[in-house]
Formats: C-alpha cells, structure tokens, sequence
C-alpha cells in the first residue's frame, strides 16, 4: 500500500511539476513581449521598421536603435522558439506564424539575423522549415534586401516543397 501511495504521490508531483513550469514559460514569454511593447511605445520611431517593411538606412540617425530593437526581437523569438515545448500547443502555430510573418515584412530583421545566424539557431531551422527566402540582397547591414515568404508546399514534388534559403552578395 504505502508503494502505491508513494508513485501516485510521485506521478501528482510530476503532474503540478509540469503544469507551474508551462504556466512560468508562459508568464516568461508574456514579460518579454512586454519589454517588446514597451519598446516601441518609448520609440514609437521604429515601429515601422519592424511592422511596415520601412528599408533600414544604416547611416541614419535612429540605426543603433533599429539594429538594439533588432536583437531584442530576434532574441525574444528564439528563447519562446527553443521554449515553444514549454508552450501550450495548441498555440504553437499562432507562435510559428507570428513570427515568420513578422520576420518576413522586417528588413531591419532580416539584416540583423544575416549578421548573425549562428545566434538564433531556432529561428533558422523555423525559416528553413517555413520556406522563408532570404534574397541575397539581405548579406547583412547595409543588405536591404527582402524575404520572400513561400508556402508549406502543395505536396507535389515541386520546388515550392523543398525548403531552402540564399545567402550571401
């Protein structure tokens, strides 16, 4: 009796364990779209950068904010990206689409994660499996290029099926 007793007692551990790590994850997350938020109402001068397409000129007087907020974005999707696990599942394709869409229509993204691709090892196993382009065009500061964002694939063989990305002049 007092063995059974025991393993309930560890499963229910398990169990709670479980359930307060994936509603911390979630709070976690939640404190960094915050910092994010708040962000963009401090300098409400950038917003375009990361939600409108507006092209980084990296002469410019705000370009070291663009490239800092560049970062904390690109950071904040890969931590919830490696968390997303931890997330509730259901939830992962909004999480998936949310950031390939936001990543696609940045520029200011685009050439901070062509600078540094080695950092957001989540984010490039989720672009190459999302078929996100990188045109050459985004080698890196001063890139300028675009990203071309392809479907899931049709399932028919053709090269809309085969993810892949360009880098580099």
């Amino acid at each position: 009796m007092a063995i059974v007793t025991a393993l309930l007692s560890a499963v229910y551990s398990y169990r709670l364990s479980r359930k307060a790590h994936r509603v911390a994850t979630y709070y976690g997350v939640i404190g960094l779209f915050r910092e994010l938020d708040k962000t963009f109402i401090e300098y409400p001068d950038v917003r375009p950068y990361f939600y409108d397409g507006k092209p980084v000129d990296v002469d410019g007087p705000t370009a070291y904010r663009i490239r800092a907020v560049a970062e904390l974005v690109l950071d904040t999707f890969e931590w919830i990206w490696h968390r997303q696990k931890d997330l509730d599942t259901n939830g992962e394709d909004g999480w998936r689409a949310y950031i390939v869409d936001m990543f696609s229509s940045s520029p200011a993204l685009q050439q901070h994660y062509a600078g540094s691709t080695s950092w957001y090892p989540g984010i490039t196993r989720l672009i190459a499996d999302r078929a996100v382009v990188l045109h050459a065009g985004t080698a890196g500061p001063g890139g300028g290029g675009t990203v071309e964002r392809r479907g899931p694939g049709r399932g028919d063989g053709t090269a809309d099926d085969v993810p892949h990305q360009e880098r580099g002049a």
